[in-house]
């Protein structure tokens, strides 16, 4: 019986992997902050009164103040994320090739292939289908800190951070517009967070190719070299 051979491939730099956990942790603590300002009695269905709120920690200025500093995380973290890309090719398995035709192949080759119509497709290090959702992902996420910070401005209109987003606020229609917008990436983000962790655990099963331990360790397995395996070098 033959030996089934396995190539095992440095995909994933220490920054690449560092910057995932930050964002991960960043998104979290925003979400959940951001469900809280949104509607402060989401915890329960009475809440705290005044005099009591900062024996719990749970008053708005608090969760305020981990709200935005996790805002501040997220937008540096994701101008490392910027940063990085331009030093090694692996970090830029994020963009997709849309002026390629073989590019939409691939997209649609990944779709038939995940909801199980075509059982097999070509070996990827990043599939098409995938790089498409990250760039879509980065692009919300970009939208999503520009609206944050767009609206953070508004207290203090001669501020830095007004001067930096505050055009979006007359672009998207009024402050109110800015925080739909903001609220609506919000959620279109925890989808993909869920489709993602969906996705990964799912390539692991039946790919079995090292999914969720290649963002601690930064390596993965292939029974075949992959066909964008080039762009690694």
């Amino acid at each position: 019986m033959r030996e089934e051979v396995v190539k095992r491939l440095y995909i994933f730099s220490p920054s690449l992997r560092i910057w995932h956990w930050v964002n991960f942790l960043s998104i979290t603590v925003l979400f959940l902050t951001g469900l809280y300002i949104g509607s402060p009695f989401f915890i329960g269905s009475s809440g705290y009164e005044a005099t009591y709120a900062y024996a719990h920690n749970l008053t708005m200025d608090f969760i305020r103040f981990i709200h935005f500093s996790a805002g501040y995380v997220l937008f540096f973290s994701f101008l490392f994320r910027l940063y990085i890309a331009f030093f090694r090719k692996g970090d830029r398995l994020f963009i997709p090739a849309v002026w390629k035709s073989d590019f939409w192949k691939g997209v649609l080759e990944m779709v038939l292939h995940y909801i199980f119509i075509k059982p097999w497709h070509r070996t990827y290090i990043r599939n098409p289908l995938a790089r498409l959702a990250y760039f879509i992902f980065y692009m919300a996420l970009a939208l999503m800190i520009a609206t944050g910070f767009a609206m953070y401005g508004l207290s203090k209109p001669d501020g830095f951070w007004a001067k930096l987003f505050g055009w979006l606020v007359p672009l998207l229609g009024g402050e109110f517009m800015v925080h739909m917008w903001h609220h609506w990436l919000a959620w279109l983000i925890v989808l993909f967070v869920i489709v993602h962790v969906y996705m990964v655990i799912r390539y692991d099963v039946i790919e079995k190719e090292g999914e969720v331990s290649s963002m601690f360790n930064g390596m993965k397995n292939f029974k075949e070299t992959p066909v964008d395996a080039e762009e690694l070098s």
